[in-house]
């Protein structure tokens, strides 16, 4: 009995999941600019010196997590070995294999720190602080850069092992070549244009306006280059224009003279021409002339000083949940949307199709106790598509389309010139509108609102709605309504929704019950419909 039950307590704790962190096998120090050939194995090598030094054999980390790290959670690594050092600056890394590795299928990951934790649901150690990650699974030669700020870093090497379910413990062996590069980090751009535009938009660049012959380049936040260019058409000046846009995030966009070369980094030469730098940039057109040009001046003798970095911002885009209220005005009329109707402290914002944020108002009247929202705009707005956001207090509103909402919750209606959206704001949560003005596209949006709802409130205990409305149609009128999936079906075409809650109405105002059919839904859209005069 007691060898088994023994031989049970054994079993039993070779199934507890051991965490230790990464430990270091060797520490390269600080790295100078240049090359530095690095191999090893992941295997379990023991040099008895002395001292002894043991290197590899351990399994830390089955799987690597961070920001930009995009592993399969299924895959799994087996041992590693650990590559520990430092830049004194700024630099560059390449790292290259020039040759096939001789053992296994080594992977290399770029991490922060040492540190390591069991993940409970995935049933595996996991690293936690991964940055970059390259396979070389290409034929030599191949290779991959990336730039870093000054720091201590860790290389791991790790021996693929397979997926869950087919795991086969193999060790790899490796031998690569690391270049190092000097390089200004973004943290040094010197000119931030901030938002410009939204994933997938058009962009173009120039320098059309400067005194000297540019050179354009557009790199990534990591260096790679994207696009440059020289002369553009038959002057002096250099256009980079990218119709398909980027994908979201942050990019550099660097001038320089005649002369200097990019590189990765992005690194650029000295020697080029000097002069005064006009950058001509993507930019709102609904936003004051001029607003899309800055200018500078370089000179010569550092690459800081002959080259001008210019930083920018594509976000991800509209927002892809919202509701779609039509068209709801034409260009020019004054035009109306807030929050009055509502029991929660709101914040309201207006956007345009491009991500800027336009209009914004948090309270109507705080010395009078209403916190609701009102943004009034007598001049109206231009033809086109455009996006309401209403969130709970305290909000933070910024350009491409970003909203960091407020804990403020509760039930609100969203007046706007085509009627009123009753909903209920989650705290955390905001609540995105699009709408049209005018006929953006030939061919979009309703003809003009002539029906106007003026109040809308919904008494929960006998589940009834009271609406009012001013119109310039003939009776009579019905009221239509629907859930939010009926609201997201319909089309400008045939833009009714489908439940016929009353109808033959011939004045306003009215009250009526919540049909049947919607009694159980958690948000109910309403309609006044007329006859076509």
């Amino acid at each position: 009995m007691k060898r088994a039950l023994q031989g049970l307590l054994i079993t039993f704790a070779a199934t507890l999941a051991a965490v230790a962190d990464y430990e270091v096998d060797i520490d390269l120090g600080t790295l100078l600019e240049g090359n530095t050939e690095i191999s090893g194995t992941t295997a379990l090598v023991v040099d008895p010196g002395p001292p002894e030094v043991v290197t590899g054999g351990r399994n830390n980390a089955d799987l690597v997590i961070g920001e930009d790290m995009d592993l399969n959670t299924t895959a799994n690594w087996g041992n590693e070995y650990v590559i520990q050092f430092t830049l004194a600056e700024p630099a560059t890394l390449t790292l290259s294999k020039d040759r096939e590795f001789a053992a296994g299928d080594p992977d290399f990951f770029l991490v922060e720190g040492l540190r390591t934790e069991f993940d409970v649901d995935l049933g595996k150690n996991v690293a936690q602080e991964g940055i970059w990650y390259h396979f070389f699974d290409n034929p030599a030669p191949d290779q991959g850069s990336l730039v870093l700020r000054t720091g201590t870093y860790y290389l791991v090497v790790e021996s693929f092992v397979g997926f869950d379910g087919a795991v086969n413990q193999v060790d790899a062996t490796f031998s690569l070549n690391l270049n190092v590069l000097p390089a200004l980090f973004p943290d040094e751009v010197k000119i931030d244009l901030g938002f410009i535009g939204s994933e997938g938009s058009s962009l173009t660049f120039d320098t059309f306006g400067s005194s000297f012959d540019t050179q354009l380049a557009i790199f990534s936040f990591g260096g790679d280059l994207i696009q440059e260019n020289d002369n553009a058409g038959e002057g002096l000046q250099s256009q980079v224009s990218i119709p398909e846009g980027l994908d979201a995030g942050t990019y550099i966009a660097v001038v320089a003279g005649v002369g200097a070369t990019f590189e990765l980094g992005p690194i650029t030469t000295i020697g080029g021409a000097v002069g005064d730098v006009i950058l001509n940039y993507p930019s709102n057109p609904n936003l004051d002339p001029g607003a899309g040009t800055t200018t500078t001046r370089t000179s010569a003798g550092t690459e800081a000083s002959e080259t001008v970095w210019f930083e920018f911002t594509i976000s991800l885009g509209p927002p892809l949940d919202f509701v779609d209220l039509g068209k709801i005005a034409d260009p020019g009329i004054p035009l109306q949307l807030h929050t009055l109707e509502s029991l929660v402290d709101t914040q309201l914002a207006i956007y345009d199709e491009f991500g800027y944020f336009l209009y914004y108002n948090d309270d109507v009247d705080v010395n009078a106790g209403v916190y609701q929202s009102l943004i009034d705009i007598p001049e109206g707005l231009a033809e086109g598509v455009w996006f309401a956001v209403v969130a709970g207090y305290p909000s933070t509103f910024l350009d491409g389309f970003e909203v960091a909402a407020g804990t403020a919750g509760g039930s609100y209606s969203l007046t706007h010139p085509n009627g009123i959206v009753p909903m209920v704001l989650e705290p955390g949560r905001a609540d995105w509108y699009r709408f049209e003005v005018g006929d953006p596209g030939n061919g979009g949006g309703n003809e003009s609102a002539r029906i106007q709802i003026t109040s809308l409130t919904f008494d929960p205990d006998t589940n009834e709605f009271t609406v009012a409305w001013d119109d310039a149609l003939s009776a009579p009128f019905r009221i239509q309504m629907g859930s939010e999936l009926d609201l997201a079906a319909i089309d400008r075409q045939d833009n009714v929704l489908p439940v016929t809650a009353a109808v033959g109405l011939v004045a306003s105002p009215v009250t009526l019950r919540v049909p049947d059919d919607l009694v159980l839904e958690p948000k109910v859209f309403l309609q006044v419909v007329g006859s076509a005069p």
